[in-house]
């Protein structure tokens, strides 16, 4: 074997070393210990910036969910009010019970951001200390940040930031403290408190930022039932189609691309062949969202006779997720058939979701907690022993496990229990710390909005904003009010142009359209029928496009191509305020005259 030397001549003296023996030599000394240093926080703090940018992303892809723009505010508020709270819990009390001295369950430091780990006895503080206390209160944030999506339309503002609060500075940071601390019953390592001598591989974080973040909402959902009308009519087996489908797929991206901060802040140094642990995660993260979401499309297309844009952002999400666990320990071709497997869960599962009829918004349950779950598992089985040596370089060589596939000196079953163990625990203590708060809120009646106002979700519960959709609007008229307001203002503003500017004011839009029945009626039951045609046949046309069901008078002159400009009136506006009335043969879009305040 051929063994490569240097020649050094140092004061005159030449000395000849091996290489590796050189290299040890050179990265104990103090100065490459700091060049390391501050590689080490650069590469954190990258990662965080890339993992902060997951709020966006959870923000497009929940408010193009929603089922209505006029939620859209509220939901905004929820997630930015998160990280707020996250931030401020974690940091004043979070990070001391995940990361402060103590013993295998919790700590004991570091609270208001000072002391141990943070800075020694002499005042010294460490940067790559800072910088990871950042990236998990971002792993924090992000975990709490699933739970808003899943239950949107629902639930109280002040009862989703108690959940938020509790989990930022008591659940979460425990359970990260049980895998991420050298003193963790979950410990990665072999030390005497570590699970069955091996610890938990879980690279990562599927189970303290997947699995975590998802349970509350599943315990929250069936409790709090579905949105009004969810499962009426003919969507009681199907998904709702999206309120806006871009904003949906362009938040999937976000988060995808945000998902490689996540996996790569794994890899907390450099030294040990750290850049290719990082090379190896990034296309092990790609493979397997791709994977995933190419099986999902199969799937919807096979069963359901059409692509769906859900089922592909969607199946990117539960690859992301199904990979997570293992995306530094498993060859290319077993993150190929772990994402494979994530986008067959993802699919299967919302089918029964539907079938029980849980309303779950974005359908976080099954791609986070159901498919963070099979990350665990996966870890367990697939993991090969060479790249988990690499991954974790502190293993001794003859303590190193493996996937029970490769049954490494009879290590891969007790690693698949050590798994098993850690995913029952963390759905125990996660499930009882979320029910200690849920079940008296829910008790009382106090989580979701009263019966009187459940089905509007108004905004006035986050904003004060007054909702001026009256109780009594119907499900086809709610079709219709849930239109894409900008399509209908750039038709509105078409037909201003063709009229003279010294007749008409500029007018401010409102965030909804408010369809009203005429007051008098001379036959009441064919003007239903009439109404309820007319909608439906809009609606159908819509759903062929892929667009939304009203878009100014497009549709409408699609369905009744007779309708003549004349049958638009328009009167000089003085403020926001449209109503319009579906008669059979015409649309009319009315505004209240100049310095009148009477509705038509």
């Amino acid at each position: 074997m051929m063994v490569h030397t240097i020649r050094l001549k140092i004061n005159g003296t030449e000395t000849d070393l091996a290489w590796s023996e050189f290299v040890a030599k050179i990265d104990s000394t103090e100065t490459s210990t700091k060049l390391f240093e501050h590689f080490d926080t650069a590469l954190i703090l990258q990662c965080s910036t890339l993992l902060f940018l997951m709020q966006a992303g959870f923000i497009l892809m929940e408010t193009g969910s929603l089922s209505t723009k006029r939620r859209a505010n509220a939901l905004i508020l929820k997630n930015l009010g998160d990280t707020v709270l996250c931030a401020f819990f974690y940091f004043l009390i979070g990070f001391g019970f995940s990361h402060g001295e103590g013993g295998p369950f919790i700590g004991k430091s570091g609270f208001f951001g000072v002391g141990e780990p943070l800075c020694d006895d002499g005042g010294t503080c460490s940067s790559k200390e800072y910088s990871l206390m950042f990236f998990r209160f971002l792993k924090t944030a992000t975990a709490v940040t699933i739970l808003s999506g899943c239950i949107a339309e629902r639930v109280h503002l002040w009862v989703y930031y108690l959940l938020v609060s509790v989990s930022s500075c008591f659940s979460l940071p425990l359970l990260a403290r049980w895998i991420n601390h050298s003193k963790g019953w979950a410990y990665p390592y072999t030390h005497p408190d570590s699970l069955f001598r091996t610890g938990v591989m879980d690279f990562a974080g599927a189970g303290e930022v997947c699995i975590a973040g998802a349970l509350p909402a599943l315990i929250l959902l069936p409790l709090i039932g579905p949105r009004r009308n969810r499962f009426d009519g003919e969507w009681k087996e199907e998904r709702l189609p999206s309120q806006n489908n871009y904003f949906k797929t362009l938040g999937a991206t976000i988060m995808w691309m945000s998902w490689y901060g996540l996996v790569f802040g794994g890899v907390t140094t450099l030294r040990t062949n750290g850049g290719a642990v990082v090379a190896k995660i990034a296309v092990n993260t790609t493979i397997s969202a791709v994977a995933a979401s190419i099986t999902a499309i199969a799937f919807g297309l096979y069963y359901e006779r059409k692509l769906c844009p859900t089922d592909a952002s969607n199946g990117i999400l539960s690859g992301l997720v199904g990979i997570t666990g293992a995306c530094a320990t498993v060859d290319t071709e077993w993150a190929l058939f772990i994402g494979m497997v994530s986008g067959l869960i993802y699919f299967s599962l919302t089918k029964v979701f539907l079938n029980l009829q849980i309303d779950d918004v974005v359908d976080g349950v099954q791609i986070h907690l159901c498919c963070g779950i099979w990350s665990l598992i996966a870890t367990a089985l697939f993991s090969s022993r060479d790249l988990v040596k690499v991954a974790y370089p502190d293993f001794e060589d003859e303590n190193v496990p493996c996937g029970l596939l490769y049954q490494c000196n009879g290590l891969g079953s007790v690693q698949l229990a050590a798994n098993l163990v850690y995913c029952a625990l963390t759905i125990l203590w996660i499930g009882l710390t979320s029910s200690l708060i849920i079940l008296p809120l829910w008790y009382f009646d106090l989580i979701r909005y009263s019966s009187r106002t459940d089905g509007e979700d108004t905004q006035s519960d986050y904003t004060g904003d007054t909702d001026s959709a009256g109780s009594d609007v119907t499900d086809t008229q709610n079709l219709i009010q849930d239109s894409n307001i900008d399509r209908v203002d750039a038709a509105l503003k078409t037909i201003e142009e063709r009229n003279s500017p010294e007749k008409l004011v500029p007018c401010r839009v409102r965030n909804e359209l408010v369809i009203r029945e005429e007051e008098e009626v001379e036959d009441n039951e064919s003007s239903l029928q009439n109404k309820a045609k007319i909608a439906e046949q809009i609606r159908k046309a819509s759903l062929q496009t892929g667009d939304d069901p009203l878009s100014a008078l497009g549709h409408i002159k699609a369905v009744y191509p007779d309708i003549e400009g004349e049958d638009l009136e328009l009167t000089p506006p003085s403020r926001a305020q449209r109503s319009g009335s579906l008669k059979s043969g015409e649309f009319n879009i009315e505004w209240d005259s100049a310095g009148e305040d009477s509705h038509h």
